[in-house]
Protein backbone atom coordinates (compact mmCIF):
# COMPACT_ATOMS: atom_id res chain seq x y z
CA UNK A 1 0.00 0.00 0.00
CA UNK A 2 2.80 2.39 0.96
CA UNK A 3 4.72 1.57 -2.24
CA UNK A 4 1.59 2.25 -4.29
CA UNK A 5 1.10 5.62 -2.60
CA UNK A 6 4.74 6.51 -3.30
CA UNK A 7 4.34 5.48 -6.95
CA UNK A 8 1.24 7.64 -7.33
CA UNK A 9 2.91 10.55 -5.52
CA UNK A 10 5.99 10.33 -7.72
CA UNK A 11 3.90 10.23 -10.91
CA UNK A 12 1.94 13.30 -9.76
CA UNK A 13 5.19 15.18 -9.14
CA UNK A 14 6.55 14.17 -12.55
CA UNK A 15 3.33 15.22 -14.23
CA UNK A 16 3.57 18.64 -12.59
CA UNK A 17 7.24 18.85 -13.60
CA UNK A 18 6.37 18.27 -17.26
CA UNK A 19 3.64 20.92 -17.10
CA UNK A 20 6.00 23.41 -15.48
CA UNK A 21 8.79 22.63 -17.95
CA UNK A 22 6.48 23.62 -20.81
CA UNK A 23 4.62 26.42 -19.05
CA UNK A 24 6.32 29.51 -20.46
CA UNK A 25 6.12 28.09 -23.99
CA UNK A 26 2.36 27.76 -23.68
CA UNK A 27 -0.32 30.24 -24.69
CA UNK A 28 -1.34 30.71 -21.07
CA UNK A 29 1.81 32.29 -19.61
CA UNK A 30 3.84 35.25 -20.86
CA UNK A 31 7.11 34.15 -22.45
CA UNK A 32 9.08 36.75 -20.50
CA UNK A 33 7.53 37.16 -17.03
CA UNK A 34 8.41 40.31 -15.11
CA UNK A 35 11.22 39.46 -12.68
CA UNK A 36 11.03 42.84 -10.93
CA UNK A 37 7.82 41.88 -9.07
CA UNK A 38 8.74 39.79 -6.03
CA UNK A 39 5.62 37.61 -5.97
CA UNK A 40 4.94 37.91 -9.67
CA UNK A 41 4.64 34.97 -12.11
CA UNK A 42 8.43 34.60 -12.48
CA UNK A 43 9.14 33.98 -8.81
CA UNK A 44 5.97 31.97 -8.32
CA UNK A 45 7.35 29.69 -11.02
CA UNK A 46 10.63 29.34 -9.12
CA UNK A 47 8.68 28.58 -5.93
CA UNK A 48 6.92 25.73 -7.76
CA UNK A 49 10.27 24.38 -8.96
CA UNK A 50 11.55 24.43 -5.38
CA UNK A 51 8.52 22.50 -4.11
CA UNK A 52 8.72 19.85 -6.83
CA UNK A 53 12.48 19.45 -6.44
CA UNK A 54 12.04 19.10 -2.67
CA UNK A 55 9.51 16.31 -3.25
CA UNK A 56 11.98 14.36 -5.39
CA UNK A 57 14.82 14.98 -2.91
CA UNK A 58 12.58 13.45 -0.26
CA UNK A 59 12.16 10.36 -2.46
CA UNK A 60 15.94 10.15 -2.94
CA UNK A 61 16.47 9.99 0.80
CA UNK A 62 13.52 7.68 1.35
CA UNK A 63 14.79 5.15 -1.22
CA UNK A 64 18.43 5.51 -0.16
CA UNK A 65 19.52 6.81 -3.57
CA UNK A 66 21.38 9.94 -2.48
CA UNK A 67 24.87 8.43 -2.79
CA UNK A 68 24.13 7.04 -6.23
CA UNK A 69 22.64 10.36 -7.33
CA UNK A 70 25.67 12.32 -6.12
CA UNK A 71 27.99 9.73 -7.63
CA UNK A 72 26.43 10.25 -11.06
CA UNK A 73 26.86 13.99 -10.63
CA UNK A 74 30.57 13.46 -9.95
CA UNK A 75 30.79 11.76 -13.34
CA UNK A 76 29.13 14.73 -15.03
CA UNK A 77 31.34 17.61 -14.03
CA UNK A 78 30.95 19.37 -17.40
CA UNK A 79 27.23 19.74 -16.83
CA UNK A 80 27.82 21.10 -13.33
CA UNK A 81 30.31 23.61 -14.76
CA UNK A 82 27.77 24.81 -17.34
CA UNK A 83 25.13 25.36 -14.64
CA UNK A 84 27.71 27.19 -12.50
CA UNK A 85 28.68 29.38 -15.46
CA UNK A 86 25.01 30.30 -16.01
CA UNK A 87 24.80 31.44 -12.37
CA UNK A 88 28.13 33.25 -12.35
CA UNK A 89 27.07 35.21 -15.45
CA UNK A 90 24.92 37.27 -13.06
CA UNK A 91 28.14 39.19 -12.39
CA UNK A 92 28.46 40.52 -15.95
CA UNK A 93 24.82 40.21 -17.04
CA UNK A 94 23.12 43.24 -18.60
CA UNK A 95 20.03 42.28 -16.55
CA UNK A 96 21.24 40.41 -13.41
CA UNK A 97 17.79 39.69 -11.93
CA UNK A 98 16.63 38.09 -15.18
CA UNK A 99 19.78 35.95 -15.27
CA UNK A 100 19.17 34.89 -11.66
CA UNK A 101 15.61 33.84 -12.54
CA UNK A 102 16.70 31.93 -15.65
CA UNK A 103 19.64 30.37 -13.81
CA UNK A 104 17.41 29.09 -11.01
CA UNK A 105 14.95 27.66 -13.54
CA UNK A 106 17.83 25.90 -15.32
CA UNK A 107 19.25 24.64 -12.02
CA UNK A 108 16.05 23.03 -10.76
CA UNK A 109 15.19 21.57 -14.16
CA UNK A 110 18.67 20.03 -14.23
CA UNK A 111 18.34 18.55 -10.74
CA UNK A 112 15.02 16.97 -11.70
CA UNK A 113 16.30 15.79 -15.09
CA UNK A 114 19.17 14.08 -13.29
CA UNK A 115 16.65 12.36 -11.01
CA UNK A 116 14.73 11.08 -14.04
CA UNK A 117 17.93 9.69 -15.53
CA UNK A 118 18.81 7.94 -12.28
CA UNK A 119 15.35 6.53 -11.65
CA UNK A 120 14.14 5.40 -15.07
CA UNK A 121 15.37 3.24 -17.92
CA UNK A 122 14.54 4.27 -21.50
CA UNK A 123 11.40 2.13 -21.81
CA UNK A 124 10.09 3.51 -18.50
CA UNK A 125 10.92 7.05 -19.51
CA UNK A 126 9.11 6.47 -22.79
CA UNK A 127 6.04 5.41 -20.82
CA UNK A 128 6.06 8.73 -18.97
CA UNK A 129 6.45 10.66 -22.22
CA UNK A 130 3.68 8.57 -23.78
CA UNK A 131 1.19 10.02 -21.31
CA UNK A 132 2.68 13.51 -21.68
CA UNK A 133 2.18 13.31 -25.46
CA UNK A 134 -1.32 11.92 -25.03
CA UNK A 135 -2.43 14.81 -22.82
CA UNK A 136 -0.63 17.32 -25.07
CA UNK A 137 -2.41 16.08 -28.20
CA UNK A 138 -5.85 15.89 -26.61
CA UNK A 139 -5.66 19.37 -25.07
CA UNK A 140 -4.14 20.88 -28.23
CA UNK A 141 -6.87 19.46 -30.48
CA UNK A 142 -9.53 20.59 -27.99
CA UNK A 143 -8.13 24.13 -28.20
CA UNK A 144 -7.98 24.06 -32.00
CA UNK A 145 -11.67 23.23 -32.30
CA UNK A 146 -13.01 24.63 -29.02
CA UNK A 147 -11.07 27.89 -28.93
CA UNK A 148 -9.62 28.48 -32.43
CA UNK A 149 -8.21 31.93 -31.59
CA UNK A 150 -6.07 30.25 -28.94
CA UNK A 151 -5.29 26.93 -30.63
CA UNK A 152 -4.39 28.33 -34.05
CA UNK A 153 -2.22 31.18 -35.27
CA UNK A 154 -4.21 34.22 -36.37
CA UNK A 155 -1.67 36.42 -38.14
CA UNK A 156 -0.12 36.33 -41.61
CA UNK A 157 1.46 34.34 -43.09
CA UNK A 158 0.52 31.57 -40.62
CA UNK A 159 -3.25 32.11 -40.46
CA UNK A 160 -5.01 28.92 -39.36
CA UNK A 161 -1.86 26.91 -38.60
CA UNK A 162 -2.30 24.75 -35.51
CA UNK A 163 -0.26 25.67 -32.45
CA UNK A 164 -2.24 23.87 -29.76
CA UNK A 165 -1.13 24.81 -26.27
CA UNK A 166 2.09 26.44 -27.50
CA UNK A 167 2.86 30.02 -28.46
CA UNK A 168 3.98 29.09 -31.98
CA UNK A 169 3.24 26.38 -34.56
CA UNK A 170 6.96 25.56 -34.84
CA UNK A 171 7.01 24.66 -31.18
CA UNK A 172 4.01 22.36 -31.44
CA UNK A 173 5.40 20.78 -34.62
CA UNK A 174 8.82 20.22 -33.09
CA UNK A 175 7.49 18.49 -29.98
CA UNK A 176 5.00 16.52 -32.08
CA UNK A 177 7.80 15.22 -34.32
CA UNK A 178 9.55 13.83 -31.24
CA UNK A 179 6.35 12.32 -29.86
CA UNK A 180 5.60 10.70 -33.22
CA UNK A 181 8.83 8.66 -33.16
CA UNK A 182 8.18 7.73 -29.54
CA UNK A 183 4.81 6.28 -30.56
CA UNK A 184 6.43 4.63 -33.58
CA UNK A 185 9.10 2.97 -31.43
CA UNK A 186 6.49 1.66 -29.00
CA UNK A 187 4.36 0.48 -31.92
CA UNK A 188 7.26 -1.46 -33.45
CA UNK A 189 8.12 -3.05 -30.11
CA UNK A 190 4.47 -4.00 -29.53
CA UNK A 191 4.33 -5.51 -33.02
CA UNK A 192 7.38 -7.66 -32.33
CA UNK A 193 6.02 -8.80 -28.97
CA UNK A 194 2.43 -9.22 -30.24
CA UNK A 195 1.12 -6.82 -27.59
CA UNK A 196 -2.32 -5.27 -28.03
CA UNK A 197 -1.11 -2.00 -26.47
CA UNK A 198 0.33 -1.26 -29.89
CA UNK A 199 -3.14 -0.28 -31.12
CA UNK A 200 -3.14 2.69 -28.74
CA UNK A 201 0.35 3.71 -29.83
CA UNK A 202 -0.73 3.38 -33.43
CA UNK A 203 -3.73 5.63 -32.84
CA UNK A 204 -1.66 8.40 -31.27
CA UNK A 205 1.00 7.98 -33.95
CA UNK A 206 -1.61 8.72 -36.61
CA UNK A 207 -2.88 11.60 -34.49
CA UNK A 208 0.66 13.03 -34.35
CA UNK A 209 0.85 12.92 -38.15
CA UNK A 210 -2.45 14.79 -38.36
CA UNK A 211 -1.32 17.49 -35.93
CA UNK A 212 2.01 17.87 -37.70
CA UNK A 213 0.29 18.30 -41.06
CA UNK A 214 -2.04 21.04 -39.85
CA UNK A 215 0.74 22.84 -37.98
CA UNK A 216 2.20 23.54 -41.42
CA UNK A 217 5.76 23.80 -40.11
CA UNK A 218 8.71 22.98 -42.37
CA UNK A 219 10.79 22.60 -39.20
CA UNK A 220 8.42 19.90 -37.98
CA UNK A 221 8.28 18.14 -41.35
CA UNK A 222 12.06 17.95 -41.65
CA UNK A 223 12.43 16.70 -38.07
CA UNK A 224 9.75 14.11 -38.73
CA UNK A 225 11.58 12.78 -41.81
CA UNK A 226 15.03 12.74 -40.17
CA UNK A 227 13.83 10.96 -37.04
CA UNK A 228 11.75 8.46 -38.97
CA UNK A 229 14.62 7.61 -41.28
CA UNK A 230 16.79 7.03 -38.20
CA UNK A 231 14.21 4.93 -36.31
CA UNK A 232 13.26 2.75 -39.26
CA UNK A 233 16.90 2.36 -40.30
CA UNK A 234 17.92 1.21 -36.82
CA UNK A 235 14.91 -1.10 -36.52
CA UNK A 236 15.85 -2.79 -39.81
CA UNK A 237 19.49 -2.93 -38.75
CA UNK A 238 18.55 -4.69 -35.52
CA UNK A 239 16.80 -7.37 -37.56
CA UNK A 240 19.61 -7.98 -40.06
CA UNK A 241 22.79 -6.97 -38.19
CA UNK A 242 23.89 -10.58 -37.48
CA UNK A 243 24.16 -11.14 -41.23
CA UNK A 244 25.97 -7.91 -42.10
CA UNK A 245 29.67 -7.71 -42.96
CA UNK A 246 32.08 -4.76 -43.00
CA UNK A 247 31.57 -4.30 -46.76
CA UNK A 248 27.87 -3.65 -46.18
CA UNK A 249 28.66 -0.89 -43.69
CA UNK A 250 31.14 0.72 -46.11
CA UNK A 251 28.55 0.64 -48.88
CA UNK A 252 25.85 2.07 -46.61
CA UNK A 253 28.16 4.86 -45.34
CA UNK A 254 29.04 5.77 -48.90
CA UNK A 255 25.35 5.97 -49.79
CA UNK A 256 24.63 8.26 -46.83
CA UNK A 257 27.57 10.50 -47.77
CA UNK A 258 26.43 10.72 -51.39
CA UNK A 259 22.86 11.49 -50.34
CA UNK A 260 24.08 14.26 -47.99
CA UNK A 261 26.20 15.85 -50.73
CA UNK A 262 23.26 15.80 -53.14
CA UNK A 263 21.10 17.59 -50.56
CA UNK A 264 23.75 20.25 -49.91
CA UNK A 265 24.18 20.86 -53.64
CA UNK A 266 20.43 21.21 -54.17
CA UNK A 267 19.26 23.17 -51.13
CA UNK A 268 16.95 25.41 -53.15
CA UNK A 269 15.15 22.36 -54.53
CA UNK A 270 14.95 20.69 -51.10
CA UNK A 271 13.56 23.80 -49.41
CA UNK A 272 11.18 24.23 -52.32
CA UNK A 273 9.61 20.89 -51.47
CA UNK A 274 8.52 22.46 -48.19
CA UNK A 275 7.55 25.77 -49.86
CA UNK A 276 10.54 27.50 -48.32
CA UNK A 277 13.74 29.06 -49.67
CA UNK A 278 17.41 28.76 -48.75
CA UNK A 279 17.19 31.87 -46.51
CA UNK A 280 15.12 29.72 -44.13
CA UNK A 281 12.24 32.21 -44.05
CA UNK A 282 14.54 35.13 -43.35
CA UNK A 283 16.46 33.41 -40.57
CA UNK A 284 19.85 33.93 -42.26
CA UNK A 285 19.47 37.69 -41.91
CA UNK A 286 18.46 37.32 -38.27
CA UNK A 287 21.41 35.04 -37.53
CA UNK A 288 23.85 37.45 -39.18
CA UNK A 289 22.71 40.28 -36.91
CA UNK A 290 22.76 38.02 -33.85
CA UNK A 291 26.39 37.13 -34.58
CA UNK A 292 27.26 40.80 -34.85
CA UNK A 293 25.61 41.49 -31.51
CA UNK A 294 27.29 38.43 -29.92
CA UNK A 295 30.70 39.75 -31.05
CA UNK A 296 30.30 42.68 -28.66
CA UNK A 297 30.74 40.26 -25.74
CA UNK A 298 32.23 37.34 -27.56
CA UNK A 299 33.84 35.34 -24.74
CA UNK A 300 31.38 35.53 -21.86
CA UNK A 301 28.15 36.76 -23.43
CA UNK A 302 25.48 39.12 -22.11
CA UNK A 303 24.26 37.01 -19.20
CA UNK A 304 22.28 33.79 -19.25
CA UNK A 305 18.75 34.08 -20.64
CA UNK A 306 18.71 37.87 -20.91
CA UNK A 307 18.79 39.35 -24.40
CA UNK A 308 15.41 38.21 -25.77
CA UNK A 309 13.62 39.41 -22.64
CA UNK A 310 14.56 43.00 -23.55
CA UNK A 311 12.03 44.79 -25.74
CA UNK A 312 14.73 47.16 -26.99
CA UNK A 313 16.82 44.24 -28.26
CA UNK A 314 13.85 42.55 -29.95
CA UNK A 315 12.88 45.82 -31.64
CA UNK A 316 16.46 46.39 -32.77
CA UNK A 317 16.53 42.93 -34.37
CA UNK A 318 13.15 43.54 -36.01
CA UNK A 319 14.36 46.72 -37.65
CA UNK A 320 17.66 45.21 -38.76
CA UNK A 321 16.06 42.18 -40.45
CA UNK A 322 13.01 44.09 -41.68
CA UNK A 323 10.39 41.79 -40.17
CA UNK A 324 6.83 43.04 -39.59
CA UNK A 325 6.87 41.83 -35.97
CA UNK A 326 9.54 41.34 -33.34
CA UNK A 327 11.44 38.05 -33.20
CA UNK A 328 10.99 36.57 -29.73
CA UNK A 329 13.82 34.04 -29.90
CA UNK A 330 16.96 33.61 -31.98
CA UNK A 331 15.52 30.73 -34.02
CA UNK A 332 18.76 28.88 -33.36
CA UNK A 333 19.48 27.36 -29.98
CA UNK A 334 23.25 27.42 -30.43
CA UNK A 335 23.34 31.13 -31.31
CA UNK A 336 21.19 31.89 -28.28
CA UNK A 337 23.68 30.14 -26.00
CA UNK A 338 26.44 32.17 -27.67
CA UNK A 339 24.50 35.37 -26.99
CA UNK A 340 23.99 34.38 -23.36
CA UNK A 341 27.33 32.85 -22.36
CA UNK A 342 29.74 33.61 -25.18
CA UNK A 343 32.27 31.25 -26.70
CA UNK A 344 33.15 29.80 -23.29
CA UNK A 345 29.56 28.85 -22.50
CA UNK A 346 28.82 27.55 -26.00
CA UNK A 347 32.00 25.45 -25.94
CA UNK A 348 31.08 23.82 -22.61
CA UNK A 349 27.50 23.36 -23.76
CA UNK A 350 28.57 21.60 -26.97
CA UNK A 351 30.86 19.32 -24.96
CA UNK A 352 27.90 18.38 -22.75
CA UNK A 353 25.84 17.56 -25.85
CA UNK A 354 28.72 15.59 -27.40
CA UNK A 355 29.26 13.61 -24.19
CA UNK A 356 25.56 12.82 -23.94
CA UNK A 357 25.40 11.72 -27.58
CA UNK A 358 28.45 9.44 -27.29
CA UNK A 359 27.12 7.82 -24.12
CA UNK A 360 23.70 7.37 -25.72
CA UNK A 361 25.30 5.69 -28.72
CA UNK A 362 27.37 3.35 -26.53
CA UNK A 363 24.34 2.55 -24.38
CA UNK A 364 22.30 1.66 -27.45
CA UNK A 365 25.00 -0.57 -28.93
CA UNK A 366 25.45 -2.34 -25.61
CA UNK A 367 21.75 -3.21 -25.20
CA UNK A 368 20.81 -3.59 -28.90
CA UNK A 369 17.06 -3.20 -28.52
CA UNK A 370 15.00 -0.44 -30.09
CA UNK A 371 13.98 1.21 -26.81
CA UNK A 372 17.66 1.48 -25.82
CA UNK A 373 18.15 3.75 -28.84
CA UNK A 374 15.57 6.26 -27.58
CA UNK A 375 18.20 8.35 -25.72
CA UNK A 376 20.08 8.65 -29.01
CA UNK A 377 16.86 9.66 -30.80
CA UNK A 378 16.40 12.44 -28.23
CA UNK A 379 19.89 13.75 -28.89
CA UNK A 380 19.47 13.65 -32.68
CA UNK A 381 16.18 15.47 -32.21
CA UNK A 382 17.77 18.13 -29.98
CA UNK A 383 20.61 18.67 -32.44
CA UNK A 384 18.42 19.24 -35.50
CA UNK A 385 15.47 20.93 -33.76
CA UNK A 386 17.72 23.71 -32.48
CA UNK A 387 19.14 24.59 -35.88
CA UNK A 388 16.00 26.52 -36.90
CA UNK A 389 14.35 27.00 -33.50
CA UNK A 390 15.45 27.70 -29.93
CA UNK A 391 14.71 24.85 -27.54
CA UNK A 392 17.66 25.13 -25.15
CA UNK A 393 15.97 26.72 -22.11
CA UNK A 394 14.87 29.79 -24.08
CA UNK A 395 11.08 29.72 -23.67
CA UNK A 396 10.86 26.39 -21.82
CA UNK A 397 13.12 23.80 -20.21
CA UNK A 398 11.37 20.65 -21.45
CA UNK A 399 13.98 19.71 -24.07
CA UNK A 400 16.78 20.56 -21.62
CA UNK A 401 15.12 18.27 -19.07
CA UNK A 402 15.16 15.45 -21.65
CA UNK A 403 18.83 16.02 -22.45
CA UNK A 404 19.86 15.91 -18.79
CA UNK A 405 17.73 12.80 -18.18
CA UNK A 406 19.40 11.09 -21.15
CA UNK A 407 22.87 12.07 -19.91
CA UNK A 408 22.31 10.53 -16.47
CA UNK A 409 20.38 7.58 -17.88
CA UNK A 410 23.35 6.56 -20.03
CA UNK A 411 26.10 7.34 -17.50
CA UNK A 412 27.83 4.16 -16.35
CA UNK A 413 26.74 3.16 -12.84
CA UNK A 414 29.03 2.29 -9.96
CA UNK A 415 28.29 0.72 -6.60
CA UNK A 416 27.74 3.30 -3.89
CA UNK A 417 27.57 2.31 -0.25
CA UNK A 418 25.43 4.20 2.18
CA UNK A 419 27.08 6.17 4.92
CA UNK A 420 27.04 4.42 8.25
Amino acid sequence: MQATQQFVGERIILGLVLILANLRASMFIFLFPDTSVFWGPAWMEIALWVILAAGLVFLLFKDDLVNEYLGLWRRNGLLAFFILLAFVSVIWSIAPVVTLFRGLELFFATLIGAYLGLRYRPEQFMEILFWFGTVLFIVSIALVFGAPKTGTMDWAPFNGAWRGIYWHRNHLASITALMSVLYLCRLLVAYQLHKQSGFLDGFFYLLSCLILYFAGSATGYILFLILHALVIGIWVWLQISPRLQSSHYILFSGGILLFSVLILLNLDFVFGLFRRDATMTGRLGLWKNELQFASQRLWLGHGFGVVWTLDTFREQMRQLVGWPSQPLIGDNGYLDILLHLGILGLGVFLLVLLTTTIRSFRYALHHRVLTAFFPLFVMVYAFFANITFSLFAETEVFVWLLIVAVLFMTTARQTYTSAA
